[in-house]
């Protein structure tokens, strides 16, 4: 990913900070975007790698002696460093997916049974989130399967890039609705 991707991102999220109301729901929720750009960054830094694959055959032993890294308050290797990274920003993008349809007033429960992620997304959301859900599922797998991502991730830097996208253009889309839900009332 090239940092003139970045850029973008840091801009819009720049100017959503300048122009939201400063209500903690919306300024901790863009927080969690502001972590994930800058993880994004890191992971590109760093020379991340999209991986479809399991790991290496010989990943457990370099993992243990990255212990003996952190102990030592030594750098890991960067791949795992850029891995680390990618992870820190997929599982943020993941949270906002879950945090901002109830930002923009979307129901948590009906009749008593609660609504899923992706019906409140569904909810609140007519525009394109293919890529954004795609990363919701990933983190979804990356936390409840077994193995985890170990035999391969399905979700790329591009695919984290377009969840970027979707998801600043959700908040510029309905920048107006959380205006008037988050703003303090006119004295």
């Amino acid at each position: 990913m090239p940092t003139d991707k970045i850029v973008p991102i840091s801009k819009n999220l720049f100017n959503l900070l300048n122009a939201l109301p400063n209500h903690v729901a919306v300024v901790d929720t863009l927080d969690y975007l502001v972590g994930a750009l800058y993880s994004l960054a890191n992971a590109q830094e760093l020379g991340f790698k999209d991986r479809p694959s399991s790991y290496p055959a010989e990943y457990s032993a370099h993992l243990s002696n990255y212990t003996l890294n952190i102990a030592e308050k030594t750098q890991p290797h960067a791949s795992w460093l850029a891995g680390y990274f990618f992870n820190s920003a997929i599982q943020r993008l993941a949270a906002a997916y879950d945090r901002i349809p109830k930002l923009l007033g979307a129901r948590e429960k009906v009749h008593s049974k609660s609504i899923s992620a992706k019906q409140r997304m569904k909810e609140v959301n007519t525009y394109d989130h293919a890529n954004w859900t795609k990363v919701y599922d990933e983190v979804n797998a990356f936390k409840h399967d077994i193995s985890g991502k170990g035999e391969g991730r399905s979700v790329t830097m591009a695919d984290v890039m377009g969840a970027f996208a979707e998801t600043t253009a959700l908040l510029n889309n309905k920048a107006d609705a959380i205006k008037k839900r988050y703003s303090p009332p006119k004295a």
